[in-house]
């Protein structure tokens, strides 16, 4: 089973810009929902162990120029 987490973001609505920027970043594999009042990432098909991909999607945020609140998972919530 894969992992599933959100990278929570510091946008408060989806918009087409913002579609583009997480595209472009290489999240085609995600999905851009709304959670708790901010856009988020979800990520749930990469496989591997948990902390190696919440860096790598970390990364991947802060090289597109995303700028990501925390990380959640389900039940929990990552500062």
């Amino acid at each position: 089973m894969n992992p599933e987490f959100y990278l929570i973001l510091q946008a408060d609505d989806l918009n087409d810009d913002l579609a583009d920027a997480v595209y472009e970043a290489g999240f085609d594999d995600s999905s851009l929902i709304m959670r708790g009042g901010n856009a988020a990432i979800w990520i749930r098909h990469r496989p591997g162990e948990l902390t190696e991909i919440v860096r790598e999607a970390l990364g991947q945020a802060k090289t597109g120029g995303l700028q990501v609140l925390h990380v959640e998972m389900e039940n929990a919530v990552f500062a």
